[in-house]
This record gives structure tokens, sequence and C-alpha cells, in this order.
């Protein structure tokens, strides 16, 4: 079986952070905004911590998974020129990295001379409760095959808790604000010591998701 070769792109940033300046300020003890830039700072790197050690997206944000072909597919090595049309032996699901998934926007499948074709959604299940989430196909629909040789198929999507720091769970902010006020109080600490000594990676740790991207 094939692994097809695929890339991650994020389209649409994040509009907020997991955690607010006036909430770490409070954690922190501070209580004036003069330094609200070095806050802002260490709120995002502890964000980034976060999301790199449990794979998740923490704040909704826009990606576009990139593939050479469908999982299982034979879209590799030597190819005689002839592309078939649709290929029904795929596998049923397509795993989305980052979760939790949202909503899927759309699939496009791209011709060889680089013109994208909309894959009918009717076709497809996106399934947001499983985590990753994933794209599977409906009871008798076959996957329609790229005829360009790289980044053939685009799937477009969301991924987040929300939109809001609100809908973060609880125990990652917990584990932020901690990371965060442990390189307050030791700048220069490298982030990989803020997130053991802070016990930040404690709290992350329950959320580790497979690694897809």
């Amino acid at each position: 079986m094939t692994t097809p070769a695929y890339h991650l792109v994020e389209t649409v940033p994040a509009g907020a952070e997991p955690l607010t300046l006036e909430e770490t300020r409070l954690h922190l003890r501070v209580s004036h905004d003069a330094e609200d830039a070095l806050i802002a700072g260490l709120i995002a790197t502890a964000r980034m911590a976060c999301e790199q050690m449990t794979g998740l997206a923490l704040i909704n944000r826009g990606y576009s998974l990139w593939l050479d072909c469908w999982p299982g597919s034979e879209n590799s090595g030597w190819w005689d020129g002839v592309r078939d049309g649709v290929r029904s032996n795929v596998p049923k699901a397509v795993m989305l990295p980052r979760p939790p998934l949202c909503a899927v926007e759309g699939i496009y499948i791209y011709n060889a001379a680089n013109t994208a074709a909309s894959f009918d959604p009717a076709h497809y299940y996106a399934d947001t409760l499983r985590r990753p989430g994933r794209i599977l196909l409906q009871n008798g629909a076959a996957a329609p095959m790229p005829e360009r040789r790289a980044n053939g198929i685009e799937i477009r999507y969301t991924a987040g808790f929300g939109t809001t720091p609100q809908a973060v769970p609880a125990m990652l902010r917990q584990g932020m604000k901690q990371m965060a006020a442990y390189m307050y109080e030791n700048r220069g600490d490298a982030p990989e010591r803020a997130l053991e000594l802070s016990g930040a990676g404690i709290l992350f740790r329950p959320f580790r998701m497979m690694r897809l991207a």
C-alpha cells in the first residue's frame, strides 16, 4: 500500500490567542500594561509549544491539505501517461491533521492543466466527532483521481476548538498560563525547559494526538 505524500498549509490564521492579555497579566500579578508586548510574546510561545506537543489547533483556523494521491492508491513510480478517472479501491477515510475538525469547505481535484474541479460533497462525509477528524466516502462513491503528479488533491477545512479563548479546554489554558509565568520569571530559559519545569507538559500530555503533521 502506498502512503501518499502530503503537505499541510495554514490558509487562514487564528483570529485570537487562547489566552487574553488581561487574564495572563492577572496570573502573573502584573497590574500595568508596560510589558504587554513581552506578555503577548510569552502567550504566543506557550500556544506554539502546546500545539506542537499535542498536534492540536487551539483557536479556529483554515488549512489546505495537499495530497499527491489518495491513500492506498498507486499514484507513484512509473506512469504510462494514462490516468484512470476514478478509483474505487482507496481507503474509505482520509485523516485530517490538526484536530479538532470543525468543517470541510471542499475537496478539489487538479487535472494535467492545473485546473481544479470540485469533488461533489454528496459523495463524502466529514467526521467532526473523531479526533483526528476524517473524510469518508459515502457508500458506493468513488474517488476521482488527480492527473497532476504532485499536489493533485486539495482538501480545504477549518480546525480548532472555537473562535474564543474560552472554547479551549481549561487544562490546556492552565498549562499555557503556567508556562508563560515560568518564562516571565526566568527570562532567557528555552521554551523546552519552560515546558518541563512549569508543569505545562504534564497538563498538555493527555491531549496528545497521533502525529499527522
